[in-house]
């Protein structure tokens, strides 16, 4: 059993990351098979909690769960954009926002396993003893957090969710656990809105590479912009201004629709800026010709 599972999960695990590096995104990923005890440690609780699991019902759609866990708030929405091109979503929990309530804010999706990890679970379930197989489904499960919510959500998930009997004559405890939420979620805001700022500064002073680091907040390599970039965006100021003003989520999905293999460096991203958004014909002048084939191409698909 454990051994098919291990291999859906790789392929899970090596096709997000796969997605996410191409754009050199900052995340981590977790993800874990459920053992046997925890299946039916979860099943007898769906039980007890009149939700019961069928085989013709409601079934386990975790058996594999991932976990992205992204620096920025606004990442949250640039990994589920992206990976809804990449996997089949077919049911999601995302809470909305309410303007006078702090509460914790999922975003869960259950996505479907595709035909060959169908298969593959169907030769695991035709050969296991497992008598709760028939009542794992074909899903995995996707949760996407912020790397500041994540250990409040780990904290919560053991110590509430999975004994709310604790809680229940202890209200004023269970509002102070909520307001810690909702003052992660605060700083969440206010360090993406800090970044902001801070790469507009860099833009007053013409610190192009520290503007194009802190506006777009990726895992660039180690390499400077070269000198003919530089040059060209001391020489015209507006190429600075626009880069400011660019909607940074919209182009991370359109840089996701690329078939990339460049390195995330400051040249190349600045390239693929004036390709996608910019369109300055001295900057598209010097582009390496890799690059403008890579761009023409995504155009003709």
């Amino acid at each position: 059993m454990i051994a098919g599972l291990q291999m859906i999960e790789k392929q899970i695990h090596q096709k997000i990351v796969d997605e996410l590096n191409k754009i050199g995104l900052l995340y981590r990923i977790f993800i874990r098979i459920k053992n046997e005890s925890s299946i039916n440690e979860k099943i007898e609780r769906k039980s007890k909690e009149g939700e019961p699991y069928a085989e013709n019902g409601k079934k386990i759609q975790d058996i594999i769960g991932v976990r992205i866990v992204t620096y920025f708030k606004d990442d949250v929405n640039v990994v589920k954009e992206i990976l809804n091109n990449k996997f089949k979503f077919i049911d999601e929990e995302i809470d909305e926002l309410e303007l006078t309530v702090f509460k914790p804010k999922r975003t869960n999706i259950i996505c479907q396993f595709d035909e060959n990890q169908i298969q593959i679970l169907e030769e695991v379930s035709s050969a296991s003893k497992n008598f709760n197989f028939n009542l794992i489904d074909k899903t995995f499960e996707l949760q996407l957090r912020t790397m500041l919510s994540e250990g409040w959500h780990e904290i919560d998930h053991s110590l509430r969710y999975k004994c709310t009997e604790d809680w229940t004559k202890h209200k004023e405890s269970e509002r102070l656990l909520n307001g810690i939420y909702a003052s992660l979620e605060t700083n969440d805001i206010a360090l993406k809105n800090l970044f902001h700022e801070l790469s507009y500064k860099h833009f007053k002073s013409k610190n192009w590479q520290a503007l194009l680091r802190n506006k777009f907040r990726l895992q660039f390599q180690l390499s400077d912009l070269n000198v003919e970039l530089l040059n060209k965006l001391n020489e015209d100021n507006s190429i600075g201004k626009k880069i400011v003003k660019i909607d940074r989520t919209e182009f991370l999905l359109k840089l996701s629709n690329l078939d990339l293999s460049l390195p995330v460096n400051f040249n190349n991203l600045l390239y693929l800026l004036n390709l996608i958004e910019i369109k300055n014909d001295e900057i598209s002048r010097i582009t390496p010709e890799i690059i403008k084939t890579i761009h023409r191409n995504s155009q003709e698909i």
